[in-house]
C-alpha cells in the first residue's frame, strides 16, 4: 500500500490511520502499533516542518510493505537531501519536545536507513520485525 499526501500536518491523520490498521492486521499489539504510529508520525512531521519548512503543496509518500517476517515503512519526499548528522538521536537528558523522530525511530524500529541512491529527495526505510520473527543472530 502506498499513500501520497500533500505536506500538510492535518493530513498526517491519513498516514497514522494506515499505519495503525496495517500493523494491527499483521499481528502487532495495540501498544506496539501505537509506538510504530508515533515513529512514522514524527518522521513525517519532520519532513513537513523541516524539509519543506511547513510549506503545503509538496509531496510526501509512505509505502507500507508487509513481508513474511517484517513490515517495511518507506517514507519519500522531494525535498533537499537530509543532513545525516541532524538525524542522530539526542542524549537521553535532552528533554526538548521537538525533533524526537530519531529517538522514536531508534527506540521502536528494528532497523532504519536512508537510501543514498534515491534520486531527488529522500527515501527513509524503516523496518519492524513481526512479533516472534526477529532474525536470530549467530
Amino acid at each position: 500500500m502506498k499513500i501520497a499526501i500533500s505536506s500538510e500536518l492535518k493530513l498526517l491523520d491519513i498516514l497514522r490511520g494506515a499505519v495503525r490498521w496495517q500493523t494491527r492486521e499483521h499481528g502487532f499489539s495495540e501498544a506496539d502499533a501505537d509506538c510504530l504510529v508515533q515513529a512514522i508520525d514524527e518522521a513525517a512531521s519532520n519532513v513537513i516542518l523541516q524539509t519543506y519548512a511547513g510549506r503545503p503543496g509538496n509531496m510526501l509518500s509512505l509505502e507500507l510493505v508487509a513481508c513474511a517476517d517484517r513490515m517495511e515503512f518507506i517514507l519519500e519526499d522531494a525535498g533537499p537531501k537530509v543532513n545525516r548528522e541532524s538525524t542522530r538521536p539526542r542524549s537521553s537528558d535532552d528533554m526538548r519536545l521537538e525533533g524526537l523522530a530519531p529517538h522514536f525511530i531508534q527506540t521502536y524500529m528494528d532497523t532504519s536507513c536512508y537510501d543514498a541512491s534515491y534520486g531527488e529527495g529522500n527515501r527513509l526505510k524503516l523496518v519492524k520485525f513481526l512479533p516472534g520473527k526477529f532474525p536470530e543472530t549467530k
